[in-house]
């Protein structure tokens, strides 16, 4: 049994959560904070019963590793599987909001380089 498969999901996790802290992207956006964990969670529950119904159907088996932890939340179902699940979902929304912020950046500049060239 071992941790590391675990740490590597939970390290990059918090290192994303450490972004979009510094640049209040998703669950550090004032006042956004309970909605941002209402989709996470509500991502979550998504992709944990598509994995719940593709164990079901036989079509999603658990793969042995020496660097899993060996605990499962259900048959097949290890417990890096939720980690992950977060992550996926806590990145998709981190990248969301980010490129929101990189185009909204974008196209309110846009019409100050228009200003400077003419």
């Amino acid at each position: 049994m071992s941790v590391l498969y675990l740490l590597s999901i939970i390290v990059p996790t918090v290192c994303m959560g450490l972004v979009d802290r510094r640049w209040r992207l998703f669950l550090f956006r004032p006042g956004a904070a309970r909605r941002a964990v209402v989709v996470v969670a509500v991502g979550t529950v998504v992709f944990l019963v598509w994995d719940l119904i593709a164990i079901g159907a036989d079509m999603y088996h658990r793969g042995e590793s020496d660097a899993m932890t060996g605990i499962e939340l259900a048959p097949e179902l290890p417990l890096e599987e939720l980690f992950f699940i977060v992550f996926l979902c806590y990145l998709t929304m981190v990248l969301h909001q980010l490129f929101r912020l990189v185009l909204a950046r974008t196209s309110a500049a846009a019409p100050e380089r228009a200003r400077e060239s003419a």
